[in-house]
């Protein structure tokens, strides 16, 4: 028996639902791992790359469950949402990558069915719950299976987005630095030598790390003070040995 149009949508939109709650709290998680698992640090929330990739990843997931849950025959619609998730994936990469656009467009053509097919699993979930979600509502006590899909598929988001938290060298190379912030006095103390560093002791920071883009094993990592001062520090950290600084600056 052939499905209606609404019966389509109806599925549609639960899988829409469902991606984005994934997407939503991959995102959230993300943003505040490394707060929850390192407490004893001042870091601070990235937002602007928070604004960024809620609408991306949580819209982008919307469409991928919405499109893989619109057919009604499972193997189309897992290849058709492997399909998006895969372009949308190579899209947000290409999309910061320096290399020019005939580069990108070859890119994006050889890569697509291999990461398309990275992305099968995704539409497969995102499916999967779907269906069990459809199932549910068909049984007694449906609320309850449902509010199981739902943990599931908050847990799913939480735990992606618990392996985006921050590396151990980078975990390393940001504890250093905030020993050194900690006493700028101390002796052998490198930020001691930046200017305003004096001026700024013992006010409240908060500190950033990202990866270094100027050395493959360093860690770019900066110290934002209330007002507007900022002390920024290349840290490099070999596998094994100890971090040491490469530059520090500090920005007006």
């Amino acid at each position: 028996m052939d499905e209606t149009t609404p019966d389509k949508i109806k599925r549609a939109a639960y899988g829409a639902f469902y991606g984005l709650l994934i997407g939503a709290t991959f995102v959230f998680v993300a943003a505040f791992i490394d707060l929850w698992l390192n407490p004893d640090l001042p870091l601070g929330v990235n937002w602007s790359a928070f604004a960024m990739r809620l609408p991306l990843l949580g819209l982008g997931l919307a469409v991928v469950g919405a499109i893989s849950c619109w057919w009604q025959e499972r193997l189309p619609g897992l290849l058709s949402g492997a399909a998006v998730a895969g372009l949308f994936s190579l899209i947000a990469a290409l999309t910061t990558s320096r290399a020019e656009m005939s580069a990108k467009l070859a890119i994006l053509v050889f890569a697509f069915l291999p990461v398309a097919a990275m992305n099968l699993p995704v539409a497969w979930i995102l499916r999967r719950l779907v269906e069990r979600h459809a199932a549910a509502l068909q049984k007694q006590e449906s609320s309850i299976q449902i509010a199981r899909l739902l943990l599931v598929a908050l847990a799913l988001g939480a735990g992606f987005g618990y392996f985006m938290k921050m590396p151990a060298r980078g975990l390393a190379a940001t504890q250093f630095i905030y020993g050194f912030l900690q006493n700028p006095s101390q002796a052998n103390n490198p930020i001691s030598e930046v200017e305003g560093m004096q001026s700024h002791t013992g006010g409240p920071y908060k500190l950033y790390t990202a990866r270094s883009k100027s050395s493959t094993e360093g860690f770019d990592i900066h110290a934002e003070y209330e007002d507007g001062f900022v002390v920024r520090c290349t840290v490099i950290v070999y596998p094994g040995q100890k971090p040491y600084i490469s530059t520090c600056t500090a920005d007006q």
